[in-house]
């Protein structure tokens, strides 16, 4: 089986960010207990349990690994620091660790280089949901301008860059982009925001009429800014196609891929899974909205 990557739910009873198209708050999340806690009485069988797994995905040759959640990742210190000493236990098999955060409380040196000298994280993979840094900080659920939870997007990158991490820019595609200047906005992403790798992300909406659903349905991106970014992007060649379906091509010395399916809904190829999903409860899944997919 060929499994694309491996996702790690790090574990934060609330998330710190109310995006309006979160995912998480579209499904129910809070149906996976969190016996990773170190207080939990069977914590030692837990530990082993998570262990399982973890050697079972890597057994499967996936080299990727992605720490995510329902929440900011870098919210539980002490949870990155038991995940990379069992990591060490295993030997290290997941050569490529990346986080997906909003850039949310990485303004601290110390906390970059634990991340990038004893987690090992690669690739921060940056979501981001408009391109003026006062609507995005607005959009993920904060007041602009409000000390504890302001990014200076500028400062972050060179900062992340200053401790080699390889930066992603995924862009949550809604109406508040506006794609008329597009190699204007690729010229930005590569010598301002120092991007590497950048995701331009179709929101998932379930079948249910969430408060999330609407506000993606309500907020789409226009048609005509889309129709913009795609032939821009078909200027260049393409370099491969992921399992997915995805084209990946090369532009301006950035990787770009155009992301349709984020919940890895449809392989394009036979015996492929998008991701594996730990979560808290020591449990592997394969997909992030159907408990039913539990693997082990």
């Amino acid at each position: 089986m060929n499994i694309q990557s491996f996702s790690i739910v790090v574990p934060n009873r609330e998330c710190i960010n109310k995006c309006p198209f979160c995912v998480s708050r579209m499904v129910n999340s809070n149906i996976y207990p969190n016996l990773m806690d170190i207080s939990h009485p069977h914590y030692d069988i837990n530990v082993k349990e998570y262990l399982k797994r973890m050697r079972y995905v890597a057994d499967q040759g996936c080299r990727t690994l992605m720490l995510t959640g329902t929440s900011e990742p870098q919210q539980n210190k002490q949870f990155l620091n038991t995940f990379a000493l069992l990591h060490d236990i295993l030997g290290r098999p997941f050569t490529n660790i990346e986080m997906q955060t909003t850039g949310m409380l990485l303004d601290d040196p110390d906390y970059l280089r634990f991340l990038r000298n004893f987690v090992g994280v690669n690739t921060m993979a940056l979501s981001i949901s408009s391109p003026c840094w006062q609507e995005n900080t607005e959009l993920i659920g904060h007041p602009f301008g409000e000390p504890s939870r302001s990014i200076d997007f500028t400062k972050l990158v060179k900062m992340l860059k200053q401790y080699d991490f390889n930066i992603r820019l995924c862009f949550n595609l809604n109406s508040y982009f506006v794609f008329q200047d597009v190699q204007g906005f690729f010229d930005v992403c590569k010598n301002k925001w120092l991007a590497d790798q950048i995701t331009f992300r179709k929101l998932y909406t379930s079948d249910k009429d969430t408060d999330q659903a609407k506000w993606i349905r309500e907020h789409k991106l226009k048609a005509s800014d889309l129709n913009n970014l795609e032939k821009f992007l078909k200027k260049f060649n393409l370099a491969r196609t992921t399992a997915y379906g995805a084209a990946v091509r090369y532009v301006n010395g950035m990787s770009v891929v155009y992301d349709t399916d984020c919940m890895g809904k449809n392989p394009s190829l036979e015996g492929t899974l998008k991701y594996f999903i730990l979560r808290p409860n020591c449990k592997l899944y394969s997909s992030w909205d159907d408990p039913a997919s539990l693997v082990f």
